[in-house]
């Protein structure tokens, strides 16, 4: 597995695997439509913010993006190819994200607005929940995404 900086021209292989990562978890397919232009990544949105590819064996098999606001440092994305999924590539681009929150503000934590389905992943990473939002979908009003905190990485030497 390679990790590399996410380029503009990545963008429409990242949505594809976003798209799939996401349908992986069985939502409705009218759920999905919704969030069809969240799963679309643009060049230009690659441009914007740091972003990482996984390959494997010289196909895309994972992405992340590390959104910076302010003072705030989030994870924007991070997909895993559903048949990719367990092999170490979500830890790998976590990590290298959080590295990077490291070396750009020390001491910083990085929020996770998380989809229901990766919470464990998250806090086997070590994130700790502290809140929620709401994210009412048609069927389930109630609905509400886990909203979890990780350390960034403290910068090396």
């Amino acid at each position: 597995m390679e990790i590399r900086p996410a380029r503009p021209e990545d963008a429409a292989a990242i949505s594809g695997l976003a798209w799939r990562a996401k349908a992986h978890w069985g939502y409705p397919a009218a759920w999905m439509e919704v969030w069809r232009e969240e799963l679309t990544l643009t060049a230009e949105y690659l441009e914007m913010h740091p972003a990482w590819c996984a390959e494997a064996q010289g196909d895309l098999a994972g992405f992340c993006a590390l959104e910076l606001g302010g003072d705030a440092m989030e994870i924007g994305h991070l997909w895993v190819a559903p048949e990719r999924q367990g092999t170490g590539i979500g830890r790998a681009l976590l990590m290298e994200a959080l590295k990077t929150a490291g070396r750009m503000r020390p001491a910083v934590s990085v929020r996770v607005v998380s989809d229901p389905n990766a919470v464990s992943f998250y806090v086997r990473m070590g994130a700790r929940r502290i809140g929620s939002v709401p994210a009412p979908m048609t069927g389930e009003p109630s609905r509400e995404l886990p909203v979890l905190v990780l350390a960034a990485a403290a910068p090396s030497g």
